[in-house]
């Protein structure tokens, strides 16, 4: 097969768009949130303390958000997908979320201490998406941005990721530097990157639930996906109980310039 970007049927904005429109209870019941390392020194590095305005942008469920939320932040999100922003409402009740992309955030100019941007800014037009941030962050605002990626030095990860195919659809490289990415842009200072390890424990049903919950099985044909999600059961039962899910998590940090 070949690789997503390059196979008309899995085009980055077709997966980014289609993916998830349906599958959020999945997606929150079996992605993992943050280490609270990891968002403590988001958190540090970009200033953002109780009362910090904070744009959650692509915000999916809320995982972030919450998490934010709970440091005191005073959020508001942006989600395009109507089936995400659903399981937003009832996951962090009381932080608005409204539907909107990164590339036309609806959101004031300058009003915002700092963006972030979870799981979700390899599916953004990244030069009008950092423009759109740069226009809503107020002067010395920063962004962070965050991903949870799976260890594939771990024999189990290699194995899962070639059982699954997340080899050859997975929308981006794993360990990809986004830094660069920011740098490019012109807009914000130097990217401070930082990696947390952690490991998720998983029981079998959550295991292939995970697996369901990625775009690019959300739009398989049915009975494709049934295979795929079949092979990945068969795996999953030859593993013990709790599985544990060894994670990086890499998150990148940079202020916007005055």
């Amino acid at each position: 097969m070949e690789r997503a970007e390059h196979d008309p049927s899995y085009r980055r904005n077709e997966l980014g768009r289609g993916g998830f429109e349906t599958g959020s209870d999945t997606y929150e019941r079996a992605r993992p949130g943050y280490p609270d390392s990891a968002v403590a020194h988001l958190a540090a590095a970009a200033g953002i303390a109780s009362g910090s305005r904070v744009l959650d942008l692509a915000a999916g469920t809320g995982k972030l958000t919450r998490q934010l939320h709970d440091l005191g932040a005073s959020c508001v999100a942006v989600e395009p997908s109507p089936s995400m922003r659903g399981v937003f409402t009832r996951t962090v009740p009381g932080v608005p979320v409204v539907g909107g992309t990164a590339e036309q955030v609806p959101i004031g100019s300058a009003t915002m201490d700092a963006v972030v941007v979870a799981q979700a800014f390899h599916w953004f037009d990244p030069e009008v998406a950092l423009a759109e941030v740069a226009r809503v962050l107020s002067l010395g605002g920063w962004l962070g941005l965050i991903w949870n990626e799976r260890d594939e030095s771990d024999p189990m990860v290699a194995e899962m990721v070639r059982i699954s195919k997340w080899d050859t659809f997975a929308p981006y490289p794993v360990g990809r530097d986004f830094g660069k990415v920011i740098d490019a842009s012109g807009r914000f200072g130097p990217v401070e990157r930082t990696k947390v390890p952690f490991v998720q424990e998983l029981d079998r049903r959550t295991f292939v639930e995970q697996v369901a919950s990625r775009s690019y099985v959300q739009v398989l044909p049915e009975a494709d996906r049934q295979v795929l999600l079949g092979q990945v059961a068969e795996f999953a039962d030859q593993l013990p109980e709790p599985i544990g899910m060894p994670y990086i998590t890499d998150l990148f940090c940079a202020q916007l310039r005055g």
